[in-house]
């Protein structure tokens, strides 16, 4: 416990420290992004807003959830238990402005909402953020293991859960050789409720057993039907042509298709053929959109067009259409936000961002969903049973390469309907999390 004690006052000497550092470098992702401006005083003083105190046996539920990807995977449990107990009150919170956009997009309609952005992990900004807010619980989606927040939770008495929990070889392994910091963190859990067995394994390693194992919270996730008919319409604009898309790219990914379409003369081979890239992280869509416009010549297509450049309706003289030589788009940066689903309805299928270089890999569930077939890079790591189970369904391929796999699409080396039937199969025999995750939560905060 000493040694446990004096490694977490060095983490938050240390995080201390470089305060000016993170100042400096939320300045420079604002360059990018200025809504990375807002709300210092939250992030560096825990000015997160005062909640009145509870009446008549209520709860404050609070729910962190960093970014988009975790707001969506929470949301399915966030509605059942709005549902089941509907005088509770919450607090979300988060630590990317898109994050917030979104948790304010699914969640405005929530008994007495509040939204912040979680504070950095200082123990005396922690307790006065828990101060402030007065919440009862304090729901934690994923991976969000942060020592000085476990440790003034307990202090305080705020039971935490961890949910729909999930841990990469990666970071299990970094968990193991920081036993001394993470274990006392771990322990501190009221409630942890895994993915899957492989995960637990890794809690229980930790002297921390699970209290569930409930599967994946975002196959429950509601589709939008009104984004899907959005993208089917592009595509009839389109005349059903083939359409390509790079769901979720991460940087060092987007030159790397780029050069593959150059080296497979996709264009040629494919002269009614379309590319969308949908970058990950929307502060870079600037950078993206630069890298296409540079590589066009080269392809031998006319300049790239941005979704952003026309409105909601598709519109004939930006989709594409009709033949060679009519000057149709080839390229499309998909730089809109939350219209995932009309890219996956709109497209044959997804090469999956983040496994052709060691990132990991992206969620490749919300593209089934939508019955869009997934192509993936060989690292998955962050999305292990997710991607095996999606092979073996027949719902997705792996290649080693961006270049193996557009040869792949070219020689139609696949049986597209059969692995869009395989997609929607795959997501709909994956659902039921939310009910499981319900129970095991229910049963411990009741």
């Amino acid at each position: 416990m000493i040694a446990s004690n004096a490694l977490r006052g060095l983490y938050t000497l240390l995080l201390a420290l470089v305060q000016p550092l993170l100042a400096l470098y939320l300045l420079k992702r604002a360059a990018r992004q200025p809504e990375y401006r807002a709300a210092w005083s939250q992030r560096f003083l825990a000015a997160v807003p005062k909640c009145d105190m509870l009446t008549n046996g209520q709860r404050r539920l609070w729910v962190h959830a960093v970014s988009v990807g975790e707001a969506h995977a929470i949301s399915p449990l966030v509605k059942h238990w709005a549902k089941v107990y509907p005088a509770d009150v919450w607090v979300i919170s988060c630590t990317t402005p898109t994050g917030l956009a979104t948790c304010k997009s699914l969640y405005s309609h929530l008994n007495g909402v509040v939204f912040c952005y979680l504070p950095y992990d200082l123990p005396w900004l922690m307790s006065r953020c828990m101060a402030r807010l007065k919440a009862t619980s304090l729901w934690l989606v994923e991976t969000e293991l942060w020592p000085n927040l476990l440790a003034v939770a307990r202090r305080r008495g705020l039971p935490v859960a961890l949910l729909n929990a999930r841990i990469s070889p990666t970071t299990g392994k970094r968990l193991r050789q920081l036993s001394l910091l993470s274990k006392p963190a771990i322990q501190a859990l009221h409630t942890v409720v895994c993915q899957t067995a492989a995960d637990a394994a890794v809690f229980e390693s930790l002297g921390r057993p699970v209290d569930a194992i409930c599967g994946n919270l975002k196959f429950d996730v509601d589709l939008r039907p009104e984004l899907a008919a959005l993208g089917r319409q592009w595509r009839q604009v389109g005349q059903g042509n083939p359409v390509l898309l790079f769901a979720s790219s991460r940087e060092g990914e987007e030159p790397l298709l780029l050069e593959a379409l150059l080296r497979t003369q996709f264009f040629k081979r494919m002269p009614q053929a379309a590319v969308w890239i949908v970058p990950r992280h929307p502060q870079r869509t600037d950078e993206v959109f630069e890298l296409m416009v540079q590589a066009a010549t080269r392809l031998g297509v006319a300049r790239p067009v941005r979704r952003s450049q026309w409105g909601t309706q598709a519109d004939a003289t930006l989709v594409p259409k009709g033949t060679e030589g009519r000057g149709q788009v080839r390229l499309v940066l998909g730089d809109s936000m939350g219209e995932m689903p009309a890219y996956y309805s709109l497209a044959d299928l997804a090469l999956l961002g983040g496994s052709w270089l060691e990132l990991g890999g992206q969620n490749l569930i919300e593209a089934c969903a939508y019955g869009c077939p997934v192509w993936m890079g060989p690292h998955t790591f962050n999305f292990k049973k997710a991607a095996e189970d999606a092979l073996a369904a027949g719902a997705a391929r792996r290649f080693e390469s961006l270049q193996a796999a557009c040869e792949a699409f070219m020689d139609k080396q696949f049986d597209l309907e059969a692995m869009k039937k395989s997609a929607f199969s795959y997501a709909r025999s994956h659902r039921g999390a939310t009910l499981t995750t319900f129970n095991a939560l229910n049963a411990r905060l009741i």
